[in-house]
């Protein structure tokens, strides 16, 4: 899934919004507090980073990423004394025992390949009595990549193959057996919906001509005639008979909480 994380604008364009309409939500349910230190595992654009640090006061919060593009993003519109980022991977993360007070994780916890290590050094490198939260999309919930791909399939059957969605860590319960597995306590899984504005149609379709994740890919792949009649059948299936006007979409996702046992 190297071309999701390619670049940081494009995903911002495309995710971004549902994110920042996500993190909310998700930092609510961790039961975020103004402690010590707080770790963004897998931070991307810095949308749970930027969050932690508005809603806390004297909280000193690390972001994580392997995307260099997406760190020099985070870096450049999360200014606060209080934030740093650093390169790292969430399987193999660079601090000691027991260094953060929480550690949270948005929308990434589906896209890596061991799961279960990340979840592992999340419980490591937090303080026992601490929280490790992450949240992840439903396996079918993000509306927007649904109708895509739905349409996508009917114009070309193959163009399934192209979607290249998570297969782990995004159906009920599966985030739950992952933290328990990592041997945290109190461990609780919801659901959280939101939904997402789009002021037209353009706005809506413009991101996917950005040739990022597979959606953006597929588009940039097909031909012109081909792309005008996938841009045709979205835009009648959002707005069937011709007229412009707001889209209203939906998304739901899980969250998972636990407690490092102490």
């Amino acid at each position: 899934m190297a071309q999701m994380f390619a670049s940081a604008l494009g995903y911002e364009r495309l995710v971004g919004r549902w994110s920042a309409k996500l993190a909310p939500h998700f930092t609510e349910f961790s039961g975020l507090r103004d402690c010590e230190c707080i770790l963004d595992v897998g931070c991307g654009t810095g949308v749970l980073t930027s969050r932690i640090a508005a809603a806390t006061i004297s909280a000193r919060v690390t972001g994580v990423d392997v995307s260099e593009p997406f760190l020099a993003y985070a870096r450049a519109s999360v200014r606060n004394s209080r934030v740093a980022f650093e390169r790292a991977d969430a399987g193999a993360l660079p601090f000691a025992d027991a260094t953060f007070d929480q550690s949270l994780s948005l929308l990434v916890i589906s896209f890596l390949a061991q799961p279960s290590q990340a979840a592992g050094e999340m419980r490591r490198v937090t303080r026992p009595g601490g929280t490790v939260a992450a949240c992840t999309w439903d396996a079918k919930g993000l509306e927007l990549s649904s109708i895509f791909w739905q349409e996508a399939e009917r114009l070309d059957p193959s163009a399934g193959s192209r979607a290249e969605r998570p297969r782990h860590s995004n159906s009920q319960g599966q985030l739950e057996q992952l933290w328990r597995a990592a041997g945290l306590h109190d461990v609780v899984e919801v659901p959280l919906r939101i939904g997402t504005e789009f002021e037209s149609f353009n706005d809506f379709w413009e991101p996917f001509l950005l040739g990022v994740g597979p959606q953006g890919v597929y588009v940039k792949e097909l031909t012109v005639q081909r792309r005008e009649a996938l841009r045709e059948a979205l835009r009648e299936r959002l707005l069937p008979g011709g007229s412009d006007g707001p889209i209203s979409l939906r998304a739901s996702a899980w969250a998972v909480r636990g407690t490092v046992p102490h």
